[in-house]
């Protein structure tokens, strides 16, 4: 057991409310069940794997994607080499 305190930290309250499964995920976002896996998968979206189940933070995922709304975050050439 490690001895170290952990400092508190402000969790919102796990709720269902808070708490998204891919299905859930793939209909707010409007995309294939398999694309949120993928994306899950590489990082690309925040999530975490329990047992078989990918399980989705929606504050967590509204940070993810809120870079969309911003203009300039749009990059083309990320991936460009």
């Amino acid at each position: 057991m490690d001895p170290t305190p952990r400092p508190a930290v402000d969790l919102p309250p796990l709720t269902r409310d808070n708490v998204l499964s891919t299905s859930e995920v793939a209909d707010l976002l409007g995309i294939p069940r398999s694309t949120v896996h993928q994306l899950a998968r590489r990082g690309d979206l925040p999530a975490r794997r329990v047992g078989r189940r990918w399980l989705f933070l929606r504050d967590r995922l509204a940070a993810a994607v809120a870079p969309l709304d911003d203009p300039a975050a749009w990059r083309p050439d990320r991936d460009a080499k």
